[in-house]
C-alpha cells in the first residue's frame, strides 16, 4: 500500500555505461508501524518513454498503531533498458519527479537532494509559509536583534524617546526630582551656590539686599536701628562714641565743644563764665573782691596815702 505522502527524491548515478541508478525517497506514512519500505516499479519495468515510475510502498500495520504522522525511507538500485530521461515517485497524496538533469554523480551525492516536495522547501526561498517567516519578516514578539520597529517595551539601548522615568543621563528634559548637574532652572528649595535671587533667609554673603537683622558687610549706607557700625554718618540718641562730632547730645559733651551745658564748663579762656566761678582778671568784680582799680569804701591805697 503507497505511504501517505512523498517528501523528497534523490537519484544518483552509480555507473555511466551501462546506466546504473541508486534511487532514494523520504516520505511519511498516516500512522505509526509501517514496515518493510520499497519503491515499486512492476507496473512498468522498461517503458518505452524512458520515464521511470516508482510507487512509495509499506505494509500497513496490523496490530494496534498511533495516528499520527511517522517519518519512513526506501532505496532502490535500478539499471534501466532504454535509459532514463527522469524519474517519479508518487503516494498516496503526492508525487515527485526528478529529472536526467537533476541526477547526482558520485562525486556530487550529498545529503540535501535535488528536488524537494511542495511545501518542504529548505530555508532561503523567496516565499515562507505564514507563521514560518525567516528574518526578514518576523512575528509580533519574535523580532530578531536590531529591527527597524521594536515592539512596545522591547526598545533596544538609546532610543530617540525615553518612557517616563526611564531617562538616562544628559536628557534635554529631566524628571521632576531627577535633575542632573547644573541645570538650567532648578527646582525650589534645590538651588546651587551664587543663584541671582536668593530665597528669604539664605541669603549668602555680598547680597544687594539684606533681611532685617542680618545685615553682616561692612560700609553699609543704611544700617538697622540698633546695630550701626563705625564709621556712619548718622548715629542713633545716647550712641555717639566717633570724636570730632558736630552736635553732641545733652551731658555728653566731649573737649572743644563750641557750646557746653551750664556747670560743665572746663576749658579755659571762656569768653562767658558762670557766676560765682569766675576767673582772676576779671573786669568787674564782686561786690567785696575787687581789685587795685576800684577799692572798696575803706580800703583804698594810693601815692597819696590813706584819707
Amino acid at each position: 500500500m503507497k505511504v501517505f505522502k512523498v517528501l523528497q527524491v534523490s537519484v544518483i548515478k552509480i555507473t555511466e555505461s551501462p546506466l546504473k541508478l541508486s534511487i532514494q525517497a523520504e516520505g511519511l506514512t498516516a500512522t505509526s508501524g509501517w514496515t518493510n519500505p520499497r519503491l515499486d516499479n512492476s507496473a512498468d519495468p522498461n517503458p518505452d518513454d524512458s520515464v521511470l515510475e516508482f510507487s512509495f510502498d509499506a505494509d500497513k500495520p496490523s496490530d494496534i498503531s498511533l495516528p499520527r504522522l511517522t517519518p519512513i525511507m526506501a532505496t532502490v538500485d535500478f539499471t534501466p533498458t532504454n535509459g532514463a530521461d527522469a524519474v517519479i515517485v508518487s503516494a498516496r497524496i503526492n508525487s515527485i519527479t526528478v529529472h536526467a538533469g537533476e541526477f547526482i554523480t558520485p562525486g556530487q551525492a550529498s545529503s540535501q537532494p535535488t528536488t524537494l516536495a511542495v511545501g518542504e522547501e529548505e530555508p532561503q526561498f523567496t516565499t515562507l509559509a505564514l507563521g514560518e517567516e525567516e528574518p526578514s519578516t518576523r512575528a509580533l514578539g519574535e523580532e530578531g536583534p536590531q529591527p527597524t520597529t521594536y515592539a512596545l517595551g522591547e526598545e533596544g539601548p538609546q532610543p530617540t524617546t525615553y518612557a517616563l522615568g526611564e531617562e538616562e543621563p544628559q536628557a534635554t528634559t529631566l524628571a521632576v526630582g531627577e535633575e542632573g548637574p547644573q541645570p538650567t532652572t532648578y527646582a525650589v528649595g534645590e538651588e546651587s551656590p551664587q543663584p541671582t535671587t536668593l530665597a528669604y533667609g539664605e541669603e549668602e554673603s555680598q547680597a544687594t539686599t539684606l533681611a532685617v537683622g542680618e545685615e553682616q558687610p561692612p560700609q553699609a549706607t543704611t544700617l538697622a536701628y540698633g546695630e550701626e557700625e563705625s564709621q556712619a554718618t548718622t548715629l542713633a540718641v545716647g550712641e555717639e562714641q566717633p570724636p570730632q562730632a558736630t552736635t553732641l547730645a545733652y551731658g555728653e559733651e566731649e573737649s572743644q565743644g563750641t557750646t557746653l551745658a551750664v556747670g560743665e564748663e572746663q576749658p579755659p579762656q571762656a569768653t562767658t563764665l558762670a557766676v560765682g566761678e569766675e576767673q582772676p582778671q576779671p573786669t568787674t568784680k564782686a561786690v567785696g573782691e575787687e581789685g587795685p582799680t576800684t577799692m572798696v569804701v575803706g580800703e583804698e591805697g594810693g601815692p597819696f596815702g590813706r584819707y
